[in-house]
Formats: C-alpha cells, structure tokens, sequence
C-alpha cells in the first residue's frame, strides 16, 4: 500500500514537472519567438513628404488635393547558410494604432516605375494586403523580391489635408511648404500603425511578426522631407504560423 503510494506520488511529481516544463518553453517562445529565423529585417526605412494631386479649375492657376506620404522600405536578410529561400513575403492586418487629427490614411502598392512608383491609379490602393514573391532580382512594381532577401515597399499616404488654391506662385514645390500653407501643423498628422510581415520559406515554413511605426518622421515641415532608418527590432517577434 505505501509502496503503490510512493510510485503514484512519484508519477505524479513526474507529470507536473513535465507539464510545467512544457509551459515554460511555450511562455518562452511565446515571450522571445523564432530564435533560428532563416530571413529577418535589417532595416526599415521610412521617407516622409507631401505630395498632392492637381484638381481642374479653371478659374485658378493652382488647385491642388495636399498628401502626406510615408514610403515604407522594408530590407530583408539570410541569416543562413542553407538552400532556404524566400517564396513569398505577406504584409497585411494593418491597424491603425493612433489615428491622425486630419486627414485620411490610405495604403497603396507601387505599381509604377522609378522614380514615380505611385501613380494612383485605381490598382495602387489596396485594403487587406499585398503579397511580393521570391524572385531573382527585386522588382518593387512587379511585387517581387529577390529569394535571397531582398528589399519590398509600399506607401502610407494622409489623404484630404484640404486643397492649395493660389494664382499668385510662378512654380509649386512638393514639400513641406505645402502643409505651412495649409496651415497644418505635424502633430495634426501624426499617427501609429501596425502591420504584420508573414515570411514563407522555400520549406513552406511560415514565420509571423508585427511591426509597428510611427508616422510622419518629424522634421517634414521644416525641411520639406524626412527619413529615418530603423535598426532596433528587438519588439518584434517572429513565430512560425
């Protein structure tokens, strides 16, 4: 009897130990993620500007819909020295984490050539997501991205920030100088997104992160264009889907 009682109470020490040693593991992946990604970002680069679309008028010189654009470039590298390449790249769920105080946030895909990768015409703008295929080379208005990590983009772009009409300026800069005239100031723009990155593998592995931005780089109204590079992606967390 106390014999049966010891091997139970030892089975059951034994099952406890396994199960809190599977949730430890689990918590931890879930905390830290993938930690053998085969590809991984090495950069994000954001360019922030103003860009505007010419309305007809004609009782004015000028009549221009004012933009806020944000050119995402996302760089990907091996990280590897196996025979894993890149089948596809998925960028979708976007969310809008803070909205903007004006204006409208759209996404579009280049679907142009340099240096004027967005057109606007109805095949730029898109909703649910977009899709880049491993390929040789990139080939951002093909939607394809070289299999060997490669570079992928899309645009951010604050819509109706309200129309320039003027018959007094020879020649329009698409700049900061926009906006001062409109009188929009950079904190009426400022907003956070988030989006998640899919990477499929040659092996048909799939691995899941989210990234979040904060949108425009400041400095836009200033300077007529600003950048910025992001290298610290220690919060985001890849996982296999």
């Amino acid at each position: 009897m106390i014999k049966n009682l010891f091997k139970s109470s030892i089975l059951i020490i034994f099952i406890v130990a396994v199960v809190l040693s599977v949730c430890f593991v689990m918590l931890k992946y879930n905390v830290e993620g993938e930690k053998n990604m085969p590809y991984s970002i090495s950069k994000i680069l954001a360019v922030s500007t103003v860009d505007g679309q010419a309305n007809e008028d004609a009782e004015n010189v000028w009549n221009i819909g004012v933009e806020q654009v944000n050119d995402i470039y996302i760089y990907l590298n091996k990280e590897v020295d196996k025979d894993i390449t890149i089948k596809q790249i998925k960028i979708e769920n976007f969310n809008l984490e803070q909205d903007s105080a004006k204006g409208t946030v759209q996404l579009l895909k280049p679907t142009g050539d340099l240096p004027n990768l967005y057109i606007y015409s109805n095949e730029d703008f898109f909703s649910e997501g977009l899709t880049y295929t491993g390929s040789s080379v990139d080939d951002l208005k093909s939607l394809e991205i070289s299999n060997d990590g490669g570079v992928l983009g899309f645009r951010l772009a604050l819509t109706d920030l309200g129309r320039f009409i003027s018959n007094d300026i020879e020649e329009i800069t698409y700049d900061g100088t926009l906006l001062s005239n409109l009188g929009v100031n950079i904190d009426e723009l400022k907003f956070k997104v988030s989006f998640d990155i899919i990477i499929t593998t040659s092996e048909k592995v799939n691995f899941k992160g989210t990234v979040t931005l904060d949108l425009p780089i400041d400095g836009i109204i200033e300077n007529g264009t600003s950048s910025k590079e992001i290298t610290d992606f220690s919060d985001v967390v890849f996982k296999r889907v």
